[in-house]
């Protein structure tokens, strides 16, 4: 059958052998190509990146450990009195208070009775005193011995100091009740504020029993419990920042603990953190803090230059010669400001990726770019 006549009858299956004779064609060449040519075409890179290198520095050498505040004193205001009703209540929880303010008053009524009761019972004694008293002036007056027996003499001058020590009791009675008239009134022992009100109105608390808790001075100390390694490192005075979220207190070392507890080998630090009560923290917070331990020489790196993957540190460096990045395992220390302090795998003046590190793999093609 001739060409023509199939290209009439069926054009379609005409198209289809031209198009695959054109391949195969072309296929022939570009194996003859391949085969007197060993060039490899170079791959692209995956990701474009910028160098950093690996270098020393002084940094600041800080210790981060987790704390309590706590009020640095607080007092306990306690009950005095013995069936007295509390008449009267004058602060709340959170309230600050100075030394002397009144807080709560007791029902004076039965005290001032028995402070009147007291005041007469001196009253009465001082007259018998005074009765005794000229009595034994007029018995130590006789010059006469055989005017008056011994044994009423005796007499005399025993009723005489009698009488002086009833005087005496009844004193001490009235002052026991005037100490119970001051004691109806409640007062703040110290500046401070009102952390605890157990105080209820009308209630008949015992003697002895809690009213009221103040932190005194609104003084607020953060509590840090550290290793015994770490408490070697730590001295009185040392510098401390507490962190609350974004804020920073400063602090310092108030004393250290002079035992180590024996199960948990740690010991406590307790650390003044003046104003904290007035910029909004409160005793039972759980703060992070830092230790200011001086300065150090550190090979260090950009943060950024490093990840976290399956519990271990990586950074990559470059291959120059192949534009490949290699994953390198590393020792790090805690990180200082934007740098990261590395123990091991890197020396100064190696150079590694800055940034970018999560979206590479080792091995990758890479572009450097300033």
């Amino acid at each position: 059958m001739k060409m023509s006549t199939v290209s009439k009858k069926y054009p379609a299956a005409l198209l289809v052998l031209t198009v695959l004779l054109s391949a195969c064609s072309s296929g022939t060449g570009e194996a003859e190509t391949g085969a007197g040519s060993e060039t490899e075409v170079p791959g692209k890179a995956s990701l474009s990146v910028e160098l950093a290198a690996v270098e020393e520095k002084v940094i600041p050498l800080k210790m981060s450990v987790n704390g309590s505040l706590a009020a640095w004193q607080e007092a306990i205001i306690a009950s005095q009195l013995n069936g007295v009703r509390i008449d009267s209540l004058r602060v709340e929880v959170g309230d600050k208070v100075k030394k002397g303010q009144t807080l709560a008053v007791f029902d004076q009524q039965t005290v001032n009775a028995d402070l009147a009761q007291a005041r007469a019972g001196v009253a009465e004694a001082q007259a018998l005193f005074d009765q005794a008293k000229l009595n034994a002036d007029m018995i130590r007056n006789i010059t006469d011995q055989g005017a008056v027996s011994a044994q009423e003499r005796n007499q005399i001058l025993a009723a005489e100091k009698s009488a002086q020590a009833r005087l005496l009791s009844a004193r001490a009675l009235q002052t026991q009740q005037e100490i119970r008239l001051r004691n109806t009134t409640v007062t703040a022992l110290d500046d401070g504020v009102i952390s605890a009100r157990t105080a209820t109105l009308g209630a008949v608390p015992a003697p002895g029993q809690e009213l009221f808790r103040l932190v005194r001075q609104q003084r607020l100390e953060w509590q840090a419990e550290v290793t015994d390694s770490e408490l070697a490192r730590i001295t009185d005075g040392m510098a401390v920042t507490v962190f609350n979220n974004d804020q920073a207190l400063k602090g310092k070392v108030r004393t250290i603990s002079p035992v180590i507890n024996a199960q948990s080998r740690t010991g406590m630090v307790y650390v003044d953190v003046p104003g904290a009560y007035a910029k909004g923290l409160k005793p039972g917070m759980y703060l992070r803090g830092e230790f200011d331990l001086g300065e150090q020489t550190a090979t260090v790196i950009p943060q950024t230059a490093v990840i976290e993957r399956d519990g271990f540190t990586y950074a990559f460096t470059l291959d120059e010669a192949s534009s490949k990045v290699q994953r390198i395992k590393l020792r790090v220390n805690k990180a200082q400001g934007e740098f990261i302090e590395v123990l091991e795998g890197l020396k100064p003046g190696d150079k590694v990726v800055k940034g970018g590190v999560a979206f590479l793999a080792h091995g990758d093609l890479v572009k450097v770019v300033q």
